[in-house]
């Protein structure tokens, strides 16, 4: 069933925006009595079309939906090069993250410039909405402005992790036993060539626990991929 993010529900009646409006009408091709599912601050409806001309969509039935991970759970992500970063906005959301940080690092290949910036993150954010809404998410995951390095020291969470090719002693899932149910979690993962030493240090000094993601050496994307799948099936389990 077609899931829709709504800014507004009035008396039952929901407020659609005229390219959600044109996706049911002229992509989805929906007619009345047709049901889609709306969500709204969290709370998911179920509602049906009562009309295409205008469209009117009105709400039958709140539904409890229990789709969303009991901790809230922080990618911090270097910037890739190419096109990798579509893919981990995506894939990431599908995997229950809350908020993404893009970073970049110093060995961030891929840079965007200031001018750029807010227009590719009214995309990210696009991609993101896409994928709740594919994945059945009842919260939309925020894709934050870039920040240098340093301003990780900004961030705090419960648990903090730097995943480091070349840690040797601490194992991601032996951390992981060390969550409770509610606490946050940040996880920073690094582009292509990982981190230097010093911002390895940096992340130290700022409470990051560094951890290993295990004995082979993992492309950026799938270190992300790797990471968040552990982080939800220990917290699922």
């Amino acid at each position: 069933m077609q899931r829709y993010f709504v800014n507004q529900i009035n008396n039952d009646r929901v407020i659609l925006n005229k390219e959600q409006e044109h996706h049911i009408l002229k992509v989805m091709r929906m007619k009345e009595n047709e049901e889609i599912t709306c969500v709204n601050e969290g709370r998911v409806f179920l509602c049906k079309i009562t009309s295409t001309n205008p469209l009117e969509v009105e709400v039958t039935n709140q539904l409890e939906e229990d789709n969303e991970l009991k901790n809230k759970v922080t990618l911090l992500y270097c910037l890739p090069k190419g096109d990798k970063l579509d893919l981990v906005l995506q894939k990431a959301t599908e995997l229950g993250v809350y908020e993404i940080v893009l970073v970049q690092s110093e060995r961030c290949v891929a840079k965007i410039k200031k001018e750029d910036e807010e227009r590719k993150l009214e995309r990210f954010n696009k991609i993101v909405l896409e994928a709740s809404e594919q994945s059945k998410r009842s919260v939309v995951p925020l894709v934050n402005k870039i920040i240098s390095f340093k301003d990780i020291s900004k961030y705090s969470f419960d648990h903090q992790f730097i995943a480091y090719e070349n840690e040797k002693e601490d194992s991601f899932y032996s951390e992981l036993t060390k969550v409770n149910p509610g606490e946050s979690i940040g996880i920073l993962i690094g582009s292509e060539g990982g981190f230097s030493l010093k911002e390895v240090d940096f992340a130290k000094e700022n409470n990051y626990h560094s951890i290993s993601l295990g004995k082979r050496i993992l492309r950026s994307e799938t270190a992300v991929f790797y990471a968040l799948s552990a982080i939800g099936f220990y917290l699922e389990r």
